[in-house]
């Protein structure tokens, strides 16, 4: 056996052997090109190699093909004896080709396309199914329609991995309409191509993320019908499409079914179906599935249990949490940053900090990196349960990480510091937020006008007002209701009132809160025919007035002693489907009490039992 003979046995042992590394394989590559050899090597060593490099975990091992191919583009490599040459192959000029897409290089992928038809070693479909998954992937899909147009005018027929590629790129870039398409071609009688488990499997994951629930169930449906049955995949993708569109009944149903077509569920069907009911609230349908699944044999991984440890603390139930917590734990399975942000969470929400602060910690012993989101639910916490020093400790120990704190951040700080009637901190975060870089938002300008309206500091609240539409930030509802509760305060409703004008011209719609607010200063200044007058505008608006916005003007009235006005607004608002509810029974009897006409008062409370009645008859 002479050298070359040996040398490709080698290669074809080491390739073979799956463990070959990038620099063997170079090694390799050059010694079976050494111009030493009796004649060339084989051009299945060559390309072996090469697949073998491509194959490698290697960071460069797309671009070191890619020069070995140049390198043997540029090389005569003939024999002493013979002087024959190497002659690549289209398996070679595939390889390299794929290496190029996979690199990104899309237009180096056409170069060696180009190459192989000079040098007439042809082209085939996996070679355009590799340009066109890359650009699918670039999201160029008027190109890879292109190239697929192209196709049999180079003697090529595109096949179904071709076709689902180029769906998969459509619905990837939320081009539903021509997946849709595409598919319909393919459906067509006489197609040589029909869609496949994979095929269907494409366009339901595409119509499950565009919310379209009902055209992917018509389509698992027809499945079965046209003869694709559903494999574990497929039937995964629906369910937790099901799930996050929040049809968790529907997808418990799927999910029912899929032993009817020899399904059977894997630890992805568990986790959609598991977090689903969770996201739902139905937290003890959640453990049954979390207990079946168990039975099976699938064994739960992190999403799992950070999934169950969500629900059940968003079901106040954090005993629960953290025993799941210790059982995930004693499984082996150690918690990460969105687990103990979960926990932490929850407690924050209950005001223990004292226990949220125990849980950073044992975060930090575990060399687990806390995420702003660990930080703004601490801040969160201390600014609820009125710790506003503390927060700011915690806000130093972001910024003091490196950690870049967002526009939650500061609003909530913000947020605490005018709860707690400190405006000049207040104003100077804001300062610190704007130098370092993050803008402020409608809601973080609506956190101090608010503030500052409720302490009655209108000309401040205007002064922050004017300076947030000079930043470009166009007012909300909120920032408008707060500036009106100010004015009302000090009784100048009127003005209040004007502003919901302006806020009609510049298309901020007022909302039930709005008019409510308006129609309290009317009340506290004692107009009560101006309030009256309100309320019937507020309805001819489209906005219904609400049981808060009925007791303000039956209050009103009350208190100005005209009860037989607020009986015929109680009566008025029946009219419009609305009960009375304990608060206006209680102004009624209130206002009844210091009335001297026995009688009358006899006859109103029998009215008013009667109503409370049909009240509780409606519950």
């Amino acid at each position: 056996m002479n050298k070359t003979r040996r040398l490709e046995k080698l290669v074809k042992e080491r390739c073979l052997a799956g463990n070959l590394q990038l620099e063997e394989a170079v090694s390799l590559f050059h010694r079976l090109l050494s111009p030493n050899t009796h004649r060339p090597p084989s051009i299945l060593a060559i390309n072996n190699l090469l697949k073998s490099i491509a194959k490698t975990k290697h960071p460069s091992r797309f671009p070191t093909v890619l020069t070995l191919f140049n390198r043997l583009k540029g090389t005569t490599t003939r024999t002493r004896d013979t002087g024959a040459s190497l002659s690549l192959t289209i398996h070679t000029f595939g390889l390299v080709l794929d290496c190029c897409c996979l690199m990104g290089r899309v237009d180096l992928g056409f170069c060696v396309l180009g190459q192989s038809l000079r040098e007439g070693c042809g082209v085939n479909a996996i070679m355009f199914g590799s340009l066109i998954r890359e650009l699918c992937t670039q999201k160029q899909m008027q190109n890879a329609a292109k190239v697929l147009a192209k196709m049999p005018l180079l003697g090529c027929a595109p096949d179904l991995v071709i076709y689902n590629t180029l769906m998969d790129g459509y619905c990837r870039k939320g081009n539903i309409r021509m997946g849709l398409e595409l598919f319909r071609l393919m459906s067509k009688e006489g197609s040589c191509f029909k869609p496949n488990v994979v095929t269907y499997s494409i366009l339901i994951h595409g119509l499950c993320k565009k919310g379209k629930i009902a055209v992917a169930m018509k389509m698992y449906e027809e499945m079965a019908a046209k003869g694709v049955i559903p494999n574990v995949n497929c039937s995964s993708i629906l369910i937790d499409g099901l799930c996050k569109n929040g049809d968790v009944v529907a997808a418990r149903k799927v999910f029912e079914q899929m032993p009817s077509f020899g399904v059977v569920a894997n630890l992805y069907t568990y986790n959609s179906l598991i977090n689903g009911l969770c996201k739902n609230g139905d937290v003890i349908a959640a453990q049954q599935v979390f207990e079946e699944m168990s039975v099976h044999g699938i064994v739960a991984d992190l999403y799992t249990y950070n999934s169950l440890i969500d629900g059940l603390c968003s079901h106040g139930d954090t005993n629960s949490a953290f025993r799941m917590f210790d059982k995930m734990v004693a499984e082996g399975l150690g918690p990460n940053v969105v687990t103990y942000n979960i926990l932490t969470h929850s407690l924050c929400s209950q005001g223990n900090m004292n226990c949220a602060l125990k849980m950073f910690e044992e975060m930090i012993a575990k060399r687990l990196v806390p995420d702003v989101y660990t930080y703004n639910d601490l801040i969160l916490g201390f600014c609820n349960v009125g710790d506003i020093d503390k927060a700011f400790v915690v806000y130093e120990k972001v910024v003091n990480s490196g950690l870049h704190a967002n526009v939650y951040t500061y609003t909530t700080l913000l947020k605490g510091c005018c709860k707690e009637g400190d405006f000049l901190r207040a104003s100077e975060l804001l300062q610190e937020m704007i130098r370092r870089g993050v803008a402020p938002d409608v809601h973080t300008y609506n956190c101090l006008i608010h503030g500052l309206s409720v302490i009655g500091e209108w000309n401040c609240a205007i002064r922050v007002f004017r300076e947030m539409v000079n930043q470009g930030i166009s007012p909300n509802v909120v920032t408008f209701n707060a500036l009106m509760k100010s004015l009302c305060k000090h009784r100048q409703t009127c003005e209040a009132e004007k502003l919901v004008g302006i806020m009609e011209d510049i298309g901020v719609e007022p909302n039930v809160i709005t008019y409510t607010i308006v129609l309290q200063g009317y009340v506290l200044e004692s107009h009560l025919d101006k309030a009256t007058e309100l309320l019937e505008r507020m309805a001819s608006k489209g906005i219904e007035p609400d049981q808060h916005s009925y007791s303000i003007l039956i209050n009103g009235y009350c208190k100005n002693g005209r009860i037989n006005e607020a009986l015929r607004m109680v009566d008025k608002m029946m009219h419009h489907g609305l009960q009375p509810n304990e608060v206006i029974f209680d102004i009624l009897l209130n206002a009844l009490s210091n009335c001297k006409n026995l009688d009358e008062v006899k006859q109103v409370i029998s009215e008013i039992g009667d109503r409370r009645n049909h009240l509780e008859g409606k519950k």
